[in-house]
């Protein structure tokens, strides 16, 4: 399934910018380091993130932004909890 989101934030400046759209597959076979995910996160909803790290099926994110901080940055989380892999922004 495909779809639809727009980014909200400037935690992933200068690659993603506010109001940009972007696709993602809710269906994908694996996950990599750097890719561009929408992720789930309790009390704080969806974000878009990219993966610094994995660990069989545990991932660390980052944002592209480094001069803005983020308490969900170097927290661990599951592979399961990633909704969607971006493969196209506009």
């Amino acid at each position: 399934m495909i779809n639809l989101h727009r980014v909200r934030g400037q935690s992933m400046i200068p690659n993603f910018n506010e109001n940009d759209l972007v696709l993602s597959l809710k269906y994908f076979r694996s996950l990599r380091v750097d890719d561009v995910i929408l992720l789930d996160i309790p009390k704080i909803g969806t974000v878009l993130k990219r993966i610094k790290s994995i660990n069989g099926t545990d991932i660390i994110i980052d944002g592209d932004n480094k001069e803005y901080p983020s308490e969900i940055y170097n927290k661990k989380y599951k592979t399961n909890d990633v909704i969607g892999k971006v493969f196209f922004k506009f």
